[in-house]
């Protein structure tokens, strides 16, 4: 994701570094790219510009909240606890074991953070519904797309919970969006401050093992995204740890990347499409996967259910401080119509299902 620079002026006020410039970043091989737009947004304003990627089939929608992915959960049903490894004991019993990666010689794993999804509501006091500049309308979209988060969209019930993306009408008025107007409304969580004048983040850290087991859609047109920023009040993001971006029109290629130097270098785990570095590259969109990230001092390493797909080891470059978890689903954005997968239906409506959301870290044994 590009996030935009967003710098303290007046009372927050925005204050555009490149106006409506973005950058074509070309990875190797097969040429895949990723758009990094600086002219993106927050609460109708802009904002900093960030990546992410999505793809899936229609459904019915239970309790008017429309469509999720083919077999899977919708909105408004309550669903049996999806399993997985490392995983819950079963639905309403939150006890993550310990992630399958051998921690360091002297150290143990321990849980830093956990969402189970297994009550009624989002958990305010873990996840905030919106990103780190809201003021009291939440955010619009990182990159050209269409989508206003709004609280609403985000449903807990069975034990996961569903951001749901879907037509808004009447539009939201964002410089933002594209043409100025959100046409969808949208889900979000994250570990940011719930709003910009508060002073502590919800939940940040330093180090660990970041893993969310989710089932996302596959259609063209919606893009999911988990990934990380520096905890930073003054939004200067220096660096950028994407654990997924996935584009809805090819649920094989799960993009994987890690910005630095003022986010201007990066390294590509995906060399084109339908690669995945040393992980599968299949419909990762027919069942739940997980996605995680082993971030340390010395090496980041991506994971795709459980196997290890990649690993940076430029110590001298990867984030010291603390950062904060963003995970969402944006509609129709930059990247996708540079690529010209752009949304082709715009009625459609579309849910990302989450199981959990967690944080381990190695601890003395």
């Amino acid at each position: 994701m590009d996030v935009p620079v967003r710098r303290r002026g007046g009372r927050r006020l925005w204050i555009i570094l490149a106006s409506a410039a973005a950058v074509l970043l070309v990875a190797a091989g097969a040429g895949a790219a990723t758009l990094m737009s600086r002219d993106s947004a927050s609460n109708g304003g802009t904002g900093p510009a960030i990546d992410a990627v999505g793809n899936g089939d229609p459904a019915a929608a239970a309790a008017g909240l429309g469509a999720g992915p083919s077999g899977s959960a919708s909105a408004g049903a309550s669903s049996a606890k999806p399993g997985a490894s490392a995983t819950k004991a079963g639905a309403g019993n939150s006890a993550p074991g310990a992630p399958a990666i051998t921690p360091a010689a002297g150290k143990r794993w321990t849980v830093g953070f956990s969402e189970e999804f297994n009550g009624t509501a989002l958990d305010k006091s873990k996840l905030s519904p919106c990103f780190d500049w809201n003021s009291g309308d939440c955010t619009s979209t990182f990159n050209g797309g269409r989508e206003h988060y709004q609280p609403s969209q985000v449903v807990v019930s069975g034990g996961t919970a569903k951001l749901i993306a879907a037509p808004l009408s009447p539009p939201y008025k964002s410089s933002a969006c594209q043409n100025g107007s959100c046409t969808y409304k949208a889900g979000l969580v994250s570990t940011a401050r719930p709003n910009a004048d508060a002073s502590k983040y919800l939940y940040s850290f330093t180090f660990g093992y970041v893993e969310s087991r989710f089932k996302f859609p596959a259609t063209q047109g919606f893009f999911t995204a988990l990934w990380m920023l520096p905890a930073d009040p003054s939004y200067d993001y220096k660096t950028e740890l994407d654990i997924l971006e996935e584009m809805g029109d090819d649920p094989s290629t799960m993009y994987m990347t890690y910005h630095w130097n003022d986010r201007k270098d990066s390294v590509h785990i995906n060399s084109g499409k339908h690669n995945n570095g040393k992980c599968a590259s299949k419909d990762y969109s027919k069942d739940f996967v997980r996605m995680g990230v082993d971030w340390e001092p010395d090496h980041i390493s991506w994971y795709i259910d459980g196997v290890e797909c990649y690993r940076f080891t430029d110590a001298a470059h990867i984030e010291k401080g603390p950062m904060q978890i963003l995970m969402h689903m944006m509609v129709d954005n930059d990247w996708q119509r540079q690529w010209n997968v752009g949304l082709t239906d715009p009625t459609l409506t579309r849910q990302l299902e989450v199981d959990y959301i967690r944080v381990y870290q190695q601890t003395p044994a």
